[in-house]
């Protein structure tokens, strides 16, 4: 007898806490003992944004976890890895052309004041590839082809380290998206749709003795 009146209390206190407006993921239980106690309410510690931020903030990736969006991992860490391949790539080739434009200077202005200056031992600018050889093609023993060749070089100099610098920007956009949609998606992760959210389109006709018959289409919006 005293299990029918437990049940029968714990179903009476749900119905009443659910029209009180209590949050549809709470708890609900009763304890028995020797004496029948009152009901308690567990309510469910609600997602926290500022947790997901903070946590995105501090190691990428870990506030899509929290979020429980696992599958945006492998994307954010692949999107890094290939930034972090555009980094290196670009700031090693601009190593060697700065190498050789700077070499490639120094020997120019050497044979400016000595024209008999002796053509340097493994230069860096012959470690590019290249269809000609500096040393022995007639152009670039003129003074125009030293120019375009010492302009070739700075130029593509910049190239590199302006492609290094952009994809430093391109890493940081990519922290800060991690923080943003992390911070986002938390903030709609306890929002819930009603379930009879929804709307019907249907057609309607009316008659009036000023107007007559009509025809429409009324829209009625469930929520």
């Amino acid at each position: 007898m005293r299990r029918i009146v437990t049940l029968i209390s714990s179903l009476l206190f749900y119905i009443g806490s659910q029209a009180a407006g209590y949050p549809r993921d709470s708890v609900y239980y009763l304890t028995v003992d020797d004496t029948l106690k009152a009901p308690e309410l567990v309510v469910k510690k609600p997602h926290s944004p500022h947790k997901a931020t903070i946590m995105a903030m501090v190691l990428p990736g870990s506030g899509q976890v929290y979020n429980g969006q696992w599958w945006k991992v492998p994307i954010l860490y692949g999107g890094i890895a290939a930034d972090i391949y555009g980094i290196s790539w670009n700031q090693k080739h601009f190593k060697l052309y700065r190498d050789a434009y700077v070499e490639w200077v120094r020997y120019t202005n050497a044979l400016a004041e000595n024209p008999d200056t002796p053509y340097p031992e493994n230069p860096t600018w012959d470690k590019i590839p290249k269809s000609f050889d500096v040393r022995t093609d007639p152009y670039f023993q003129r003074n125009d082809g030293r120019t375009w060749f010492k302009n070739v070089l700075n130029n593509r100099k910049n190239n590199f380290k302006r492609n290094r610098d952009l994809c430093y920007i391109v890493m940081a956009a990519i922290y800060a998206v991690n923080i943003i949609d992390a911070t986002v998606y938390a903030h709609f992760y306890d929002f819930e749709i009603d379930e009879n959210l929804s709307f019907h389109i249907q057609p309607t006709s009316s008659y009036s003795p000023l107007c007559g018959g009509t025809v429409g289409l009324t829209l009625t919006f469930n929520f």
